[in-house]
């Protein structure tokens, strides 16, 4: 509600009484050095530069940096004296501002205030911009940190074949605790992941030239956007926000059995405002699931009001409202997909503990014959195993299923050509292209019964190197088995025949990028066993919770059970190798006291148990 105004209210007009004041706080609330080189690099971008270089090197016993673009120049309309007083004269305003949401979304423009050009006082003490337009004269624009007056004067080409048009930014004298932040290595890093959605829009090169590096040092570095390693999630690709424009969503899985955690950001107009959207709300609660590190990638939102100076930070006003009522409702999808999907590797993590018990005691059955194995039953029986195979009780003495396959045939594979795909000193020079070539390896599976092999599909460019850009793989199985598929990689799970032959059997996989279709192909072969093998069941081991009792495991009515509750394997469980090599030890233990056990063995080899498990933990 607007308050009433008295008929003796007089309106004032807000006027600051040192103008450079306002100047002054602006440029210094920004304070990382390397968000206000991003800044720069981005006006490169808005100004549709294709070849961006930053230059790293001494001048008169101080650092400098150069950044070089090919981009139309700021203000190309008018004269070059002209354009550089009007930036001088225009602090704090922007033409950019004038363009809609969807505009500055179309362009990947996010600067609105003018005040990108003296964040360079976080940087360094002199920032002289030098344009050129069709060839005319260059002009430079010379400010120093924290004074009032620029200058600007003509330059003469320093170059016979000087471009006709580009701009030149050098920021002179950078202050010591700037000089770590901005090294060559680190601000590639951070203008990566800081510009990752106006580079791949541009299409940009950037490259960054250490001329102070010496000897063997790296000296030139590429600039590309930053790769999100996980699984895509291409079922949210955007996300409607009532009333206002669409925010752009790049999701990706993050696999939890590996040690990292991923993160999603937020970003406007393809330039990162907030590193984790975790805090979006600034409650002290971690907000799911993005709290969870199983998501990784960004989303950009271009119609937030961003922090003017430090680009760090935004408004909680009406768009930002309506930005997080949807972002509940993509949260609750989210949520569900990861239940659906823990809930699949828990049942995948169960058949893989009992592929590899088998598999650890397959040199067991063959090389000690006089050891008689249990007919273990489990809970539940795998996919297209027969319920009532192996389910013989403990006294029937009836043996396990051979674990059939060989562990040099369920290796992962590798790169048919290895040098194909090595770093070579030209894809430093140029960035790697789009799809061209799709290879599956290994091309030919030879699997046992029962066997798991490993596929990768590598995407490539022309030049045998990993392409540029998403590419959407789509696996499929032609013949009998399973095909478990996880990006670019895929488990095939050979079928149980039975003695019979196996049908002939293909894995197909294939990769799709704008309009380039690929598709590649391994054929599969069965590898019948070594006929000596005497396993012929699979041991299910099944989890009991039983905190009051100390047994560690159990065959019941020809189940075997462990002691999930038992301090020993709570030890254990959040490490999968860990956990594997207690469960085959104490299904050990379960065939020597079937095999050799007399009364009081038990005890002791619970004991032996209990000291291999403090000793894996070492």
């Amino acid at each position: 509600m607007t308050p009433a105004r008295s008929d003796s209210a007089r309106l004032v007009r807000l006027r600051p009484q040192d103008p450079f004041d306002l100047i002054r706080l602006l440029a210094r609330s920004q304070s990382d050095p390397r968000k206000a080189v991003a800044e720069l690099v981005q006006n490169s971008l808005d100004a549709g530069a294709r070849r961006i270089e930053i230059v790293w090197f001494n001048e008169k016993g101080r650092r400098a940096l150069r950044i070089w673009d090919d981009g139309s120049g700021v203000f190309p309309e008018l004269e070059r004296e002209d354009a550089l007083r009007q930036i001088a004269r225009t602090i704090g305003h922007s033409h950019k501002r004038d363009l809609s949401p969807a505009e500055r979304r179309e362009h990947l423009v996010l600067g609105q205030y003018g005040i990108g050009l003296i964040g360079f006082w976080s940087v360094g003490e002199v920032l002289e911009m030098k344009s050129r337009v069709d060839g005319g004269g260059a002009r430079v624009l010379r400010l120093r940190e924290d004074k009032a007056q620029g200058e600007v004067f003509a330059s003469r080409a320093r170059l016979l074949d000087e471009p006709p048009t580009f701009t030149e930014i050098t920021i002179r004298a950078v202050h010591e605790g700037a000089v770590n932040k901005v090294r060559p290595p680190r601000l590639q890093a951070y203008l990566a992941g800081e510009l990752r959605g106006q580079l791949l829009q541009h299409g940009a090169q950037v490259r960054i030239r250490d001329r102070v590096a010496r000897g063997r040092a790296r000296k030139e570095f590429v600039v590309e956007p930053r790769p999100y390693l996980g699984r895509p999630l291409d079922a949210w690709r955007e996300l409607d926000i009532p009333g206002f424009e669409s925010a752009r969503v790049e999701l990706y899985l993050v696999a939890p059995d590996e040690d990292r955690r991923g993160v999603v950001s937020l970003a406007c107009g393809g330039t990162t405002v907030l590193d984790d959207i975790t805090e979006i709300d600034g409650k002290d609660a971690p907000r799911q699931p993005w709290s969870g590190g199983r998501l990784e990638g960004v989303i950009d939102f271009p119609e937030l009001h961003v922090a003017p100076a430090s680009r760090r930070g935004f408004a909680h006003d009406e768009p930002v409202a309506a930005f997080l009522a949807a972002l509940e409702v993509l949260e609750r999808e989210l949520h569900a997909l990861l239940e659906e999907e823990a809930q699949r590797r828990a049942t995948q993590r169960q058949e893989h503990v009992a592929r590899e018990i088998r598999r650890a005691f397959r040199s067991v059955a063959t090389d000690l014959p006089d050891y008689d194995f249990f007919g273990v039953s489990g809970a539940t029986d795998g996919p297209g195993r027969d319920a009532s195979a192996g389910s013989g009780s403990a006294e029937e003495g009836a043996p396990i299923a051979a674990a059939h396959d060989d562990a040099d045939l369920d290796a992962d594979p590798e790169p048919q050509d290895s040098a194909a795909v090595r770093p070579r000193d030209a894809d430093l020079l140029f960035p790697p292209g789009a799809l061209a070539r799709l290879e599956l390896s290994p091309r030919a599976v030879r699997a046992a019964p029962l066997a798991t092999r490993s596929l990768r599909a590598r995407t490539l460019d022309a030049d045998g190197r990993p392409c540029a850009g998403d590419v959407q793989l789509t696996w499929r199985l032609e013949g009998a088995g399973e095909l478990l598929e996880e990006g670019a990689r895929a488990r095939y799970h050979a079928p149980d025949t039975g003695g019979g032959e196996l049908a002939p059997t293909r894995i197909l996989v294939r990769a799709e990028q704008g309009d380039v279709r690929l598709e590649a192909s391994a054929s599969v072969t069965l590898v019948r066993p070594d006929p000596t093998a005497r396993l012929q069941g699979i041991p299910e081991p099944h989890p009991v919770s039983d905190p009051a009792q100390p047994w560690r495991s159990r065959v019941q009515d020809g189940r075997w059970e462990y002691n999930e509750a038992h301090r020993d394997y709570l030890a254990v469980a959040d490490v999968e190798a860990r956990r594997l090599r207690y469960l085959i030890h104490l299904f050990a233990k379960e065939v020597v006291l079937r095999n050799f056990g007399r009364p009081g063995d038990a005890e002791n080899l619970e004991r032996m148990v209990e000291v291999l498990t403090r000793l894996d933990r070492r």
